[in-house]
């Protein structure tokens, strides 16, 4: 915990982009694309922010891993997030199985987010494999990439192929799914992140909990007018505290947006470990992070308050997806 407050990190990755995922038959160009554009900008971030590490670019050793969530960080709870992005990887940017052997490092502590991609492997065995992993490998969410290449990509609102998605979800008591949004990966195009089609999805499973990553960049202003109107969409945070060292005034000026138009209670911490290792920096400057009073008085950003960062920090990430964070503390011996 963090002075008191419960960490709850809503994504960690254990990635490869490796040469050794390059498919078959393939020249391995996105891949090498992908990885040369996160060292431009892990170089970009570091300029003034914390610096990047050998492991971020292989999967990384799960004790490393694990030392550096919760033996060096106030981390109390993760969130192991799969990235299913299969057109150019063999096995998946972030091979589910690879996040499910991180959860089982320490299960109590780390819950794992499944993925599948229903334009990629067709629905009928995208359905199969959510059944798959929340049965054998005990995932609790499921996130999703919506591009995979040119010809295949699908909307969280059609009726046909998605909405049986969120059906298996409620059916398999999944409590949230999350989307990738914005941050266009490889050669992928930008507007495929758009965060629209998650309206009538999100209005239409009222049930269901949507959570949106990134905050859409570049779809900033949209992703925050569609969370303020939805109050089954959370925002999870992971990029805003990497890029807050490099850019702080533009970092705050959208926290600012986020908490006067959506709230504290739908705004989720997340690290994105392991390409952003140094997590305790992350928790150490949401915790002492003030708005500053020319942004209060210009655009009318409330001040932030410890009940604001109790939310962020663990408090609206547990709620969407329904962890009693009560019974958890008690759980993992973190009450009087």
């Amino acid at each position: 915990m963090k002075d008191g407050i419960f960490v709850f990190d809503a994504a960690v990755h254990c990635q490869d982009f490796s040469d050794g995922q390059i498919k078959d038959g393939s020249d391995g160009r996105r891949v090498r694309i992908l990885r040369e554009q996160l060292t431009g900008f892990i170089n970009l971030t570091g300029r003034r922010g914390p610096p990047p590490e050998p492991e971020t670019f292989s999967n990384p050793d799960l004790d490393w891993a694990m030392d550096m969530l919760f033996g060096k960080s106030d981390t109390d709870m993760a969130c192991a997030c799969s990235v299913p992005l299969f057109s150019h990887w063999r096995a998946g940017l972030g091979p589910v199985e690879l996040s499910h052997a991180l959860a089982q490092k320490d299960p109590k502590r780390i819950v794992l987010t499944g993925g599948v991609d229903p334009a990629y492997h067709g629905l009928g065995p995208a359905l199969k494999e959510m059944e798959r992993q929340v049965h054998e490998l005990g995932a609790v969410s499921f996130k999703f990439y919506q591009y995979q290449s040119r010809g295949c990509s699908w909307r969280a609102d059609d009726r046909d192929i998605a909405y049986p998605l969120w059906e298996k979800a409620l059916e398999l008591g999944v409590k949230m799914v999350q989307f990738h949004k914005g941050f266009p990966l490889e050669l992928g195009p930008v507007e495929a992140f758009k965060p629209n089609d998650i309206q009538y999805a999100a209005a239409d499973f009222p049930e269901l909990n949507f959570g949106i990553h990134h905050l859409g960049d570049p779809y900033v202003d949209e992703t925050i007018s569609i969370a303020s109107r939805f109050e089954n969409i959370f925002l999870i945070l992971p990029l805003w505290f990497n890029q807050y060292y490099l850019q702080p005034w533009k970092m705050l000026e959208r926290l600012g947006e986020a908490l006067l138009y959506v709230g504290s209670e739908r705004i989720c911490y997340g690290s994105e470990a392991f390409i952003w290792p140094h997590v305790q920096t992350y928790i150490d400057t949401l915790a002492n992070l003030k708005m500053p009073e020319e942004l209060q008085d210009r655009y009318g950003y409330p001040e932030i308050t410890r009940e604001m960062k109790e939310n962020i920090l663990g408090k609206a990430f547990a709620r969407g997806m329904g962890i009693d964070l009560d019974a958890k503390k008690r759980e993992l011996g973190l009450t009087p």
